[in-house]
C-alpha cells in the first residue's frame, strides 16, 4: 500500500451549497469543521479541522475542563449529541461561550463513533 502526501492535516478544501460565515460549524459523518472565512455557495473555501474554538452556548449550562462539548442536531450546544470536541478551561453557568479544542476526545473509542452520520456536509 502506498500514499502520497495532500494537504496538512488542520484544514480541508470545502465548496458549500449555500453561503457560510466564517464561524459556522459543519458535520461530515464524525468529522467536524469550523468555516475559516465567510465562503459563497458554490466556491472553494476551508475549513478548520483543529484548533481551539469559542463555542456559544446557553447560561444555564457549565463545562468542567475535558468535559465532551456536543452539539445536537439543531444546533444547540450540550453534553450529549455529535461531539464537537472537550473543553479545554473550565465554563460556568454565567458564560457565553465554551472553549474547546476541536475534533478532540480523549475518551473515544471504536465503539463510541457515530457510523449513521450523514454522506455530506451539514451545518450544526
Amino acid at each position: 500500500m502506498k500514499a502520497k502526501f495532500v494537504q496538512r492535516s488542520d484544514s480541508v478544501d470545502f465548496t458549500p451549497e449555500k453561503d457560510m460565515a466564517a464561524g459556522e460549524i459543519v458535520r461530515l459523518g464524525n468529522l467536524i469543521g469550523v468555516v475559516k472565512l465567510p465562503i459563497a455557495a458554490g466556491c472553494l473555501g476551508t475549513l478548520a479541522l483543529t484548533g481551539i474554538f469559542d463555542v456559544s452556548k446557553t447560561h444555564s449550562l457549565s463545562f468542567a475542563a475535558g468535559d465532551c462539548v456536543c452539539s445536537s442536531p439543531d444546533g444547540k450546544i450540550g453534553k450529549s449529541g455529535i461531539l464537537l470536541g472537550t473543553a479545554v478551561q473550565p465554563s460556568p453557568a454565567h458564560a457565553d461561550s465554551v472553549r474547546i479544542l476541536l475534533n478532540c476526545d480523549a475518551n473515544a473509542t471504536l465503539e463510541s463513533i457515530d457510523t449513521t452520520g450523514a454522506a455530506s456536509w451539514q451545518s450544526l
